[in-house]
Protein backbone atom coordinates (compact mmCIF):
# COMPACT_ATOMS: atom_id res chain seq x y z
CA UNK A 1 0.00 0.00 0.00
CA UNK A 2 2.70 2.02 0.82
CA UNK A 3 4.61 1.68 -2.34
CA UNK A 4 1.13 2.22 -4.14
CA UNK A 5 1.23 5.84 -2.65
CA UNK A 6 4.90 7.19 -3.30
CA UNK A 7 3.56 6.09 -7.31
CA UNK A 8 0.60 7.99 -7.18
CA UNK A 9 2.01 11.31 -5.51
CA UNK A 10 5.57 11.07 -8.20
CA UNK A 11 2.45 11.18 -10.89
CA UNK A 12 -0.10 13.42 -9.64
CA UNK A 13 1.83 15.93 -7.78
CA UNK A 14 4.35 16.97 -10.72
CA UNK A 15 1.21 16.35 -13.07
CA UNK A 16 -0.79 18.98 -11.00
CA UNK A 17 1.99 21.35 -10.59
CA UNK A 18 2.07 21.28 -14.78
CA UNK A 19 -1.43 21.91 -14.87
CA UNK A 20 -2.10 24.36 -11.81
CA UNK A 21 1.05 26.93 -13.80
CA UNK A 22 0.34 26.32 -17.69
CA UNK A 23 -3.03 25.77 -17.40
CA UNK A 24 -2.42 23.84 -20.96
CA UNK A 25 -3.50 19.88 -21.72
CA UNK A 26 -0.70 19.65 -23.72
CA UNK A 27 1.90 20.25 -21.55
CA UNK A 28 -0.06 17.88 -18.97
CA UNK A 29 -0.34 15.08 -20.99
CA UNK A 30 3.02 14.13 -21.69
CA UNK A 31 4.45 15.10 -17.95
CA UNK A 32 1.76 12.46 -16.93
CA UNK A 33 3.02 9.94 -19.52
CA UNK A 34 6.43 10.79 -18.08
CA UNK A 35 6.17 10.66 -14.35
CA UNK A 36 4.05 6.95 -15.61
CA UNK A 37 7.20 5.93 -16.53
CA UNK A 38 9.10 6.60 -13.65
CA UNK A 39 6.52 5.57 -11.15
CA UNK A 40 6.65 2.24 -12.91
CA UNK A 41 9.83 1.94 -12.41
CA UNK A 42 10.21 2.55 -9.00
CA UNK A 43 9.92 0.05 -6.54
CA UNK A 44 11.51 -3.06 -9.07
CA UNK A 45 14.79 -3.65 -7.64
CA UNK A 46 13.94 -7.30 -6.82
CA UNK A 47 13.01 -8.32 -9.56
CA UNK A 48 14.57 -12.28 -11.08
CA UNK A 49 15.48 -13.39 -14.57
CA UNK A 50 13.74 -16.50 -15.44
CA UNK A 51 16.05 -18.68 -17.80
CA UNK A 52 14.40 -21.29 -19.63
CA UNK A 53 16.78 -24.65 -19.52
CA UNK A 54 15.02 -26.66 -21.66
CA UNK A 55 17.28 -27.49 -24.59
CA UNK A 56 14.66 -28.96 -26.96
CA UNK A 57 14.20 -25.69 -28.78
CA UNK A 58 17.52 -24.61 -29.59
CA UNK A 59 16.67 -22.59 -32.70
CA UNK A 60 17.14 -25.04 -35.31
CA UNK A 61 14.72 -26.01 -37.79
CA UNK A 62 14.39 -29.87 -37.31
CA UNK A 63 10.75 -30.57 -39.36
CA UNK A 64 10.46 -31.32 -43.06
CA UNK A 65 8.64 -28.13 -45.07
CA UNK A 66 6.95 -30.24 -46.96
CA UNK A 67 8.22 -29.43 -50.77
Amino acid sequence: MKKALIKALIVLVPTYIVAYLTNKMVYVVPMLAAMGFIAASYGSENTQKRIDEDDADDGSDTEADGD
